[in-house]
């Protein structure tokens, strides 16, 4: 038996197996490419963090979804991504240049005399570690618990607690934490007792053993007697691991009150382990490629993973959006032509899309799209696809193809793009927002101007195009921030919406509260 002593951060008492939370080492096999590639890479893996940092963001409240906002404002921050892109322009690789900027930047934090603001230094070194895992290939869960443990670490980042099942979390206990970083604050809102501030190695010590962790007293008591166990027992509230019964609502159909039909469809990544359900959902979408870009993967293994999604699907519509390394980033000049020229990333999706399409209902949108010109090139793109494929001996399927309008001059174009053969619009309304409403800088700030009088009418004006013209329009990019704008939208005429799997059920309790014939 071994008595360890630190600070308290979050009371309470619990017993039960250690197990630690590793943040392993970066840096191994990596091969620097050309400042093109790794500029791409670094772009595509800044999405790909921002997704998953909005995801992880659904699970949130209060103080706790401002840690991660702030993460995605820091990825979005000019000075850092001048930082890396300097770096990366002078010949370092992607993950060696975000390595750089972490040390710059969380160092500046950690020079202030303030204990708090000292703490958000974490924050950056949890970001940058972020993107540095997804350049490096590595899992960003590293921990998946099956049965209830208490967590040590010798620091823990925010993120840490975000990706686990809150239920498995018995206790955490650190070494270096302190009563103010985002770790013990995060603890005592989501009531799980911790202890910080335990010594250095006494983290590693405890793991592999049984222990009790006393956040009443600040103590962590590593292979503890009967007689200790037995007295701790006492005080623990079991009550609290039971998870909570599966919601009604979820079973019932999409209706408003007086009963118009709406449908919703919740969105993913193509690199997700687990596919969303499509039990009573009208599709899945808008599911993100840029992990094809990341791994550089070839048209034979895209098809393999599309093809798993579409059969997984099983019938229902999948809802595809391609690649696109500078999504979030402005001026949008050149972006499509510089994603078609010389086909390095774009072309070897594109087949793989025609191949699987084969297996279910595939439907494609391009993002970036601001005028006819991006549109017809994407088409024809498609079309000399198709022909090589023929030309090889390979089978083909149809696929609906669109854009995806995340731009004012997309929404203004949209009859015009509809005339020359698209039969969907993937309304990204956030992005939208942004850039009408000039916020590229702000982006969190468009989540409270999606009603914007100039945004619905822009999505006004794209559904009376489509009804001309017979096209499809599905609103996306929707997260729990923004169910209580959707409303909105439903009475405009939009019927299908693709939302966050965490803003579905209170989108759709809140959408069958609606009646549109008032």
């Amino acid at each position: 038996m071994h008595t360890y002593t630190g600070v308290p951060a979050s009371t309470g008492i619990v017993v039960g197996p250690v197990e630690q939370i590793d943040h392993g080492t970066t840096g191994l096999h990596r091969i620097v490419c050309d400042p093109f590639r790794e500029r791409a890479l670094y772009d595509v893996a800044v999405v790909l963090a921002k997704d998953e940092l909005r995801r992880l963001s659904q699970r949130a409240k209060g103080p706790d979804a401002d840690i991660l906002l702030f993460q995605i404002a820091l990825l979005e921050d000019e000075s850092f991504t001048n930082e890396i892109g300097d770096y990366i322009a002078a010949g370092a690789g992607g993950a060696a240049a975000v390595e750089r900027a972490e040390q710059i930047f969380a160092g500046r934090l950690k020079n202030v005399d303030d204990e708090y603001i000292r703490e958000r230094s974490v924050d950056v070194c949890d970001v940058c570690r972020r993107v540095v895992d997804i350049l490096d290939g590595r899992p960003r869960r590293r921990l998946h618990l099956k049965r209830p443990r208490i967590l040590v670490a010798d620091r823990f980042f925010p993120s840490d607690l975000f990706s686990l099942d809150r239920r498995m979390v018995l206790g955490l206990a650190s070494d270096q934490d302190s009563t103010v970083s985002h770790a013990a604050i995060m603890a005592r809102s989501m009531g799980i007792p911790a202890v910080v501030q335990l010594g250095g190695g006494t983290a590693a010590m405890a793991v592999g053993h049984r222990a009790i962790l006393d956040a009443d007293n600040g103590t962590l008591i590593v292979e503890p007697d009967g007689a200790q166990i037995a007295q701790a027992d006492c005080k623990i509230a079991l009550s609290r691991l039971h998870g909570q019964k599966p919601d009604p609502v979820a079973a019932l159909p999409c209706l408003t009150k007086d009963g118009t039909a709406f449908r919703l469809m919740p969105t993913c990544n193509i690199s997700d382990s687990d596919v969303p359900h499509t039990r009573g959902a009208a599709g899945i979408g808008l599911v993100r490629t840029e992990t094809a870009i990341l791994y550089d993967q070839s048209d034979e293994v895209q098809t393999t993973r599309l093809r798993e999604l579409l059969k997984s699907a099983e019938g229902v519509p999948v809802l595809l959006r391609t690649c696109d390394t500078r999504a979030d980033d402005a001026p949008w000049a050149g972006e499509t032509q510089d994603r078609l020229r010389g086909n390095r990333l774009f072309k070897p999706q594109i087949r793989a899309l025609l191949r699987a399409a084969t297996d279910g209902d595939l439907r494609v949108v391009f993002p970036m799209i601001k005028d006819v010109a991006d549109w017809d090139r994407c088409v024809k793109e498609v079309n000399t696809c198709r022909d090589e494929l023929l030309a090889e001996g390979c089978e083909t399927g149809p696929m609906m193809l669109g854009c995806v309008v995340d731009m004012p001059s997309a929404a203004v174009m949209a009859g015009d793009m509809m005339e020359h053969g698209a039969q969907l619009m993937a309304v990204d309304i956030e992005d939208l927002t942004r850039y009408t409403l000039g916020l590229v800088q702000n982006p969190t700030a468009a989540v409270n101007q999606l009603t914007n009088p100039a945004v619905l009418r822009l999505v006004s004006g794209i559904l009376e195009q489509a009804q001309e013209h017979g096209a499809q329009v599905y609103l996306c990019g929707i997260t729990v921030a923004a169910v209580d704008a959707m409303p909105a939208y439903l009475k405009l005429g939009i019927r299908t919406f693709s939302a966050e799997p965490a803003a579905l059920l209170p989108l759709k309790k809140l959408l069958m509260e609606q009646e549109l014939t008032q």
